[in-house]
């Protein structure tokens, strides 16, 4: 990971009167979601009164609050105190945890629903998933990609739902 001092400068804006939004980065990073956690945590554990919910994501957070309890303009001069602290660091830890995931390749349903897919919407439907991953990766097979795919610890930093996704 490069320096948390090298990210990008964060972005204050507000999201109306209730709301701070801090973008750390415009694309997903590792020293993004760093500072995006620490500052979260960081705010969490100040204790403002007024803070209403601290959202952290992949590269950004919201802050919503009581404009009528807490000054916007002290939450936010305590969040870059916080972003600030957390550049200058010299200790960078983050908290994780290991969770095995059994993935299943080429199974009879992933096959079923692959094929649907690759009939009317699939970059090359020539060949099955793992074949096109494998080929835009740069490996010689899907063989590779599943071997690749399984043998390393991933980092995970978010979880989510998109609606109609299997």
């Amino acid at each position: 990971m490069t320096e948390i001092q090298d990210a990008p400068t964060a972005r204050y804006t507000w999201g109306g009167d209730e709301s701070l939004f801090v973008e750390f980065d415009e694309s997903m990073s590792l020293q993004a979601n760093y500072l995006a956690t620490t500052v979260a945590h960081g705010l969490t554990a100040l204790h403002l009164e007024g803070i209403l919910d601290v959202c952290p994501a992949n590269a950004s957070l919201l802050v919503r609050f009581d404009p009528d309890v807490l000054d916007a303009e002290h939450l936010k001069a305590r969040t870059i105190e916080l972003e600030q602290q957390a550049r200058e660091s010299t200790q960078h830890t983050v908290e994780t945890r290991i969770i095995e995931v059994p993935v299943w390749y080429e199974d009879p349903f992933t096959a079923e629903v692959a094929q649907r897919f690759r009939e009317g919407y699939h970059q090359d439907p020539s060949g099955t998933d793992l074949d096109y991953a494998a080929k835009v990766n740069g490996l010689d097979d899907a063989r590779e990609f599943i071997r690749r795919h399984h043998e390393s610890p991933w980092l995970v930093s978010m979880v989510g739902f998109v609606a109609g996704l299997p």
